[in-house]
């Protein structure tokens, strides 16, 4: 939890009736167990809202960890899939050549992996069982490509809120097939296009 980075001791010589600034609370965070009792209750007081991957403070931190120059090509894809923290970093770069033809489709902004949400409107299509049919969605914009994949594996491949994620799985395989288990694809073969693209190309 961020906040745990933050001590709600005042600095030596503040002013008494000055407001407290977290900004200037990290030096003297030391991991006692006032502090961090301290902070439990400050987690509380903001709620869970304050606190969600949603919550525009989260996102201006993160904003720094959103590199620029991420290569579009499955050598990059894995290479920032590593820095998000996926355990089959493979995996992603075989979604990545998957949903957005070797980089070369986007569904909304930055976006590689057609995640949907609130964004950009296009015509894709979907199989429910009876085969594919072709819909209109929205589909989430993103300010980079990192931020896309950041978003990705934290969602779906780390534990994410109740959801159990697939990095949970002992091999990549299973982490292909956890994916669509778990409801990222209609596609009912899409475990084994994944498992194709990365037994050919890494």
């Amino acid at each position: 939890m961020f906040a745990r980075a933050y001590s709600l001791a005042r600095p030596v010589n503040a002013v008494s009736d000055m407001p407290i600034r977290i900004i200037d609370l990290f030096d003297n965070f030391k991991g006692l167990d006032h502090q961090i009792k301290a902070l439990d209750d400050l987690e509380k007081t903001l709620g869970p809202d304050n606190l969600s991957d949603d919550a525009s403070w989260v996102k201006l931190w993160r904003s720094a960890y959103y590199p620029e120059t991420i290569s579009n090509t499955w050598d990059g894809i894995e290479l920032a899939a590593i820095q998000a923290g996926a355990k089959f970093p493979q995996v992603v770069a075989a979604q990545w050549a998957l949903e957005s033809a070797w980089g070369q489709h986007v569904s909304g902004k930055n976006n590689f992996f057609g995640i949907k949400g609130p964004g950009t409107i296009k015509t894709t299509w979907e199989d429910y069982g009876s085969g594919a049919v072709t819909i209109r969605a929205s589909f989430k914009d993103y300010p980079t490509i990192y931020a896309c994949i950041l978003e990705l594996v934290t969602q779906w491949y780390k534990d994410y809120k109740s959801y159990r994620g697939v990095n949970r799985a002992e091999t990549w395989q299973e982490c292909c097939y956890l994916l669509k288990a778990e409801g990222y694809a209609t596609d009912p073969v899409y475990a084994e296009k994944l498992i194709d693209l990365i037994k050919a190309n890494d």
